[in-house]
C-alpha cells in the first residue's frame, strides 16, 4: 500500500504543476463553444456563495455557510464550456474536495480544460463524466459525514463505477486521481463501520456493520483487514443464529405450556378447582417453562435485541405468574389433604388417649383390695 500512496502523491504533485502552467496560458483564451470571452482562472467567488470564512469587526472568524456552498449541481444541465465552467465553480470550497485533495486537483484541471482550445462533443462527454464523478463523491462524503454510512458506501461504489466511463471518454488522468482518493475514502468508511460494530447495537446490526466494513476494506484495497473483519462477522453471525434458535425453542415450549394450561392456571383457586391433584404435575411443568423463558430473556438481552427482548420478557412474566398460581394451588391442595387427614387422626388419637387412661386406671384398681368393714353390735356387751 505504501507504493500506491507514494504514486498517488507524485501524480497529485505533477498535476498541480501542470495545472499552474496551463492556467497561465489559458487565462485569456476565448471559449470556442460560444465565442465569448471567459473569466480568468483566478475564480473570484460570487457574492451568493459566501463560502469563505468572514472576519468580523472584533477579529473573530465566522463559520462558513455550508447551506449556500453545498447547493446541488445538475450534472446533465451543462452543454457549453461556460456552463461546465460555472458547474465546476459551484463545487468550490466543498468540504469533500478539501478533505480529499485529489478531487480538488481534478476540479482545477477540469476548469483549465474547458477554457483551453476547442470544446467539441468529446470534450463535453469527458467533462460531464468528470462532473458526475465529483458530484457523486461529494454526495457520498456528505452522507457519511451525516452518519448514513450505508448510503455513503453505496454512492461511493457508484462513483467508482463512473470511472470506467471517464476512462473511455479520454479522462484517464482524472480517473487515476479519483481512484487514489476513493481508496482512502473506502478505508475510512471501513474504519467507521468497524467502530459502529463496537457500539451498543443489536447483534444483527453488528454483523451488518462488520460485513459492510469488510466490503469497504475490500474496495479500498485492504485485503488483510477485509479477511479479518469477514471472519469476525461470520463467527458472530454463527453465534447469533445458534442462540436465536435456542431462544425460539424456549419461547415455543413456554407458549405451548401456556396454551395447554389455559385460563385454568391464572389463579390458585381455578387451578385447584379444575385440576385437583393434577396441579402438582402442572406445577412441575411450569417450573421447567419458567426456566426456559428466563434463558430466552438472557439470550435476548445478551444480543441487545430491543423490541424482541421486551416481547420475550412479557412471555417470561406470564410464565412466572402461572408458576406462582400453581405453587399456591399446590400448597392449597396439600393443606386441604392435611386438614382432611387431621380430623380422623385427632379423633383416633383422642380415643387412644382415653383408652390409655382407662387402662391405667383399671390397672391401679386391680392392685388395691378393699378393707373389710368392722361390724359392732350392742348385743355383744
Amino acid at each position: 500500500m505504501g507504493i500506491h500512496r507514494l504514486l498517488g502523491a507524485f501524480v497529485v504533485a505533477m498535476v498541480l504543476v501542470s495545472a499552474t502552467g496551463a492556467a497561465a496560458t489559458a487565462a485569456a483564451a476565448p471559449s470556442a463553444g460560444t465565442g465569448e470571452s471567459v473569466a480568468p482562472i483566478s475564480e473570484p467567488v460570487p457574492a451568493t456563495e459566501g463560502a469563505r470564512e468572514a472576519v468580523s469587526s472584533d477579529g473573530t472568524v465566522a463559520p462558513r455557510d455550508r447551506s449556500q456552498v453545498e447547493a446541488p449541481v445538475d450534472v446533465d444541465a451543462p452543454e457549453t464550456s461556460n456552463e461546465f465552467l460555472a458547474a465546476f465553480r459551484e463545487l468550490s470550497d466543498r468540504e469533500s474536495l478539501e478533505t480529499y485533495s485529489e478531487f480538488e486537483v481534478i476540479r482545477t484541471q477540469a476548469i483549465v480544460a474547458v477554457q483551453a482550445g476547442e470544446f467539441d462533443a468529446a470534450d463535453r462527454e469527458r467533462m460531464r463524466a468528470v462532473l458526475r464523478t465529483l458530484v457523486r463523491f461529494d454526495q457520498a462524503y456528505r452522507a457519511a459525514a451525516d452518519g448514513d454510512l450505508s448510503s455513503g458506501l453505496q454512492t461511493a461504489r457508484e462513483t467508482r463505477e463512473t470511472l470506467s466511463t471517464l476512462e473511455s471518454a479520454g479522462g484517464t488522468q482524472y480517473s487515476s486521481l479519483a481512484g487514489v482518493a476513493l481508496d482512502r475514502f473506502f478505508r475510512s468508511l471501513g474504519e467507521q463501520f468497524e467502530e459502529r460494530s463496537r457500539q451498543g447495537i443489536s447483534t444483527p446490526e453488528r454483523v451488518a456493520a462488520l460485513e459492510r466494513a469488510g466490503e469497504a476494506y475490500r474496495l479500498g484495497g485492504e485485503s488483510e483487514r477485509f479477511a479479518e473483519v469477514t471472519v469476525r462477522a461470520e463467527s458472530l453471525a454463527s453465534e447469533y443464529e445458534r442462540d436465536r434458535a435456542e431462544m425460539n425453542e424456549s419461547i415455543a415450549a413456554a407458549q405451548a405450556f401456556g396454551e395447554r394450561c389455559g385460563e385454568t392456571c391464572t389463579s390458585p383457586v381455578a387451578a385447584v378447582t379444575s385440576h385437583s391433584v393434577g396441579v402438582f404435575s402442572l406445577y412441575s411443568d411450569a417450573r421447567a417453562a419458567n426456566a426456559e423463558t428466563s434463558e430466552a430473556v438472557r439470550i435476548a438481552q445478551s444480543h441487545n435485541l430491543g423490541e424482541r427482548t421486551r416481547e420475550v420478557q412479557a412471555i417470561a412474566d406470564d410464565s412466572s405468574g402461572t408458576l406462582l398460581s400453581l405453587a399456591i394451588g399446590s400448597a392449597l391442595v396439600v393443606f386441604a389433604y392435611a386438614l382432611v387427614l387431621a380430623i380422623p387422626t385427632m379423633f383416633v388419637a383422642s380415643r387412644m388417649s382415653q383408652w390409655a387412661i382407662d387402662r391405667r386406671a383399671a390397672s391401679v384398681g386391680s392392685i388395691l383390695t378393699p378393707r373389710p368393714a368392722e361390724v359392732t353390735t350392742d348385743g355383744g356387751e
